[in-house]
């Protein structure tokens, strides 16, 4: 429309008719600084939440802010120097890897700022940077020189400055000494200030005189009441796989429907997660009340790579967030841009590749996020899943092991999720001929047996020896649990626990003698999940070892946890006590009895075996 042809065309004025003033006259001093800009800074509020950060007023009536002040709302307050406010403005395009917003446009007579290109200043040349420092409606108006620019790994020009600032002031203005905008203050501290620059800001104006609108990560998460309800029912459909729900009323308890192997985690937004570690499985706390103000979030996932149906009942109602980035093709040499949207997030990507072809996988960010990237395909064991936790900006190579679909995932790297808000990032795929994959080390001492190749595992130094086989593939674990003298466990939940434990911790008296019935009831394992509550004894039987000792085999279930297992128990001259288990999902463990018999077959000390 007229409007719209009007604000471009002085827009795209605006820069050549500028450059000359940026460059040339004295610089302004903070006080007349202060006084010109003071009308068009604003301060930009989220009332719900009590967060604020600043804003400026641009041409055509709107308010740039940075895209981490508002976050994943779609209006805001603005209020400018004067008292004059404006409420539920309404947020008109965001550009997450600039960390930029725009909201508006308001009707005010409060004067624009003039926006001007950064290529005239030379380094040394006065700059300021301008805010709302904290909460008492200070603004700051900070003097420094100019360092010059760059293009961040994200590919914006970053404009950096010696100007301070701090707390409060994201959103503000970078300007030259004339008070004419050269970027946008986007972070920062007391000895420089710094963001992307003024021609970015000129390029997003002219989109939305044209009516181009949201970015591709524009606003997110949907606030449409009608996508609200208080049950959700779900299925998650293997180890990426997550289901994220969010809500901005407080006080909710919330209620999970689901198998033992599903795992939950509610956060909030600022400054992340409130529990440790973040998540829980849904059998171990059942209902949880949580009381955040602002947006909060409810994070499901499943711990193993298996298809899972589940309930999420809440008593407020929860919006379920479909992430744009989730299952979307990458390929070679395309950059794609994304972002972890929500605490617990994870981004999976698919790609193509054929046999032997490499890959370096590369991720930008206009921050410094501890971004990890892993690259796995179907069916593959644990130890071939590439699982990389760059730093920033280091690349990650993969050489594909035959013809398919793989995944490219990304997700945060932090132990209590994320606490920046939004992450936005690059995602780029290069060909590598020279490419090679960084797998774990070789497994030691393996063995083959009719039903594939085992692991074998000794208890102790001494003699007799306690050994017993189990599955090579077993070896995603390794986790510390308490009073196991091995934990393996991978990524289809199939388990392995042994465990060897002095018996004069299980004596209820000084000279009791303990059978190893005893010790099947009292061990470490026999109390600890999954072994306690409704574990229900199926099948029990006592097989003597070749010396005569008896080992006593028993068979469990867990309805309720969808879950079988099996575990053996021996007592070695009445001090040691042995015991192996094998447990694993319902129809996991199924598949894998036959392993799981003849592992436990392989028992033996000193030379003396169990007969299968």
């Amino acid at each position: 429309d007229l409007e719209a042809h009007v604000v471009r065309a002085a827009l795209i004025a605006l820069p050549a008719m500028l450059a000359l003033g940026a460059a040339c006259g004295g610089a302004l001093s903070e006080d007349e600084m202060r006084q010109k800009i003071g009308p068009s800074m604003v301060r930009v509020e989220d009332r719900l939440d009590l967060s604020s950060g600043s804003g400026f007023l641009v041409e055509g009536g709107y308010v740039v802010t940075a895209s981490h002040v508002v976050r994943l709302n779609t209006a805001l307050d603005v209020i400018f120097n004067d008292g004059e406010e404006h409420e539920n403005v309404p947020v008109v395009a965001q550009d997450r890897s600039a960390d930029l917003a725009f909201l508006g446009p308001i009707d005010t007579s409060a004067p624009p700022l003039d926006i001007a290109e950064v290529r005239p200043l030379r380094e040394g040349d006065v700059v300021y940077s301008a805010g709302y420092a904290g909460f008492d409606w200070s603004l700051s108006v900070n003097r420094g020189g100019y360092e010059g620019w760059r293009i961040s790994d994200a590919g914006v020009a970053q404009v950096y400055s010696t100007s301070g600032s701090t707390g409060g002031m994201s959103g503000g203005a970078i300007m030259n000494g004339n008070g004419e905008v050269v970027g946008v203050l986007i972070g920062g501290d007391d000895n420089g200030s710094s963001g992307p620059s003024s021609d970015i800001v000129l390029d997003w104006l002219e989109k939305i005189a044209r009516g181009e609108g949201l970015s591709a990560l524009g606003s997110r998460l949907s606030s449409d009441s009608a996508e609200e309800s208080a049950e959700h029912e779900f299925t998650l459909r293997g180890w990426w796989d997550t289901a994220i729900f969010w809500s901005r009323r407080s006080a909710a308890a919330i209620e999970f429907d689901a198998a033992w192997d599903v795992e939950y985690g509610l956060f909030d937004q600022w400054p992340g997660a409130r529990f440790s570690p973040p998540f829980r499985s849904t059998r171990q706390d059942v209902e949880e009340r949580c009381c955040f103000e602002g947006e909060w979030f409810v994070v499901v996932k499943p711990r193993f790579d298996l298809d899972r149906d589940v309930v999420i009942r809440s008593s407020v109602p929860l919006a379920r967030y479909a992430d744009p980035d989730d299952g979307r093709e990458v390929g070679i040499a395309r950059a794609t841009t994304g972002a972890i949207d929500a605490p617990g997030d994870i981004d999976w990507y698919t790609i193509q590749l054929s046999r032997d072809q490499g890959i370096v996988v590369r991720i930008g960010t206009l921050f410094d996020y501890d971004l990890y990237v892993t690259i796995d395909y179907p069916g593959a064991p644990p130890r071939d899943v590439v699982s990389e936790s760059p730093q920033y900006n280091d690349n990650v190579q993969y050489r594909a092991p035959h013809d398919g679909e793989y995944t490219i995932a990304v997700e945060h790297g932090g132990k209590a999720s994320h606490n920046s808000g939004v992450m936005e990032y690059t995602l780029e795929v290069y060909a590598s001929p020279t490419a090679q994959t960084k797998r774990s080390e070789p497994l030691a001492s393996t063995i083959e047996s009719p039903v594939g190749e085992l692991l074998q595992h000794r208890f102790g130094q001494g003699t007799p020896t306690i050994r017993i086989d189990y599955p090579a593939d077993v070896a995603g674990g390794d986790r510390e649990v308490y009073g196991a003298a091995l934990f393996e466990q991978d990524r289809w939940g199939r388990t392995v626990t042994l465990e060897e434990r002095d018996l004069s911790e299980y004596r209820r008296e000084p000279d009791e003698a303990i059978s190893v019935d005893d010790y099947m009831e009292r061990s470490v394992l026999a109390n600890s999940f999954p072994y306690k509550g409704d574990k229900v004894v199926t099948a029990r039987r006592k097989v003597e070892t070749s010396d005569g000792s008896p080992a006593l085999i028993e068979e469990f279930e867990m309805g309720d946890a969808g879950m079988k297992g099996m575990r053996l128990a021996y007592i070695h001259q009445e001090q040691t006590g042995f015991m192996a288990v094998f447990y694993a999902p319902d129809d996991v463990f199924e598949e894998w009895r036959p392993v799981v018999d003849y592992c436990i077959g392989t028992f033996s000390i000193g030379g003396a075996a169990i007969g299968r």
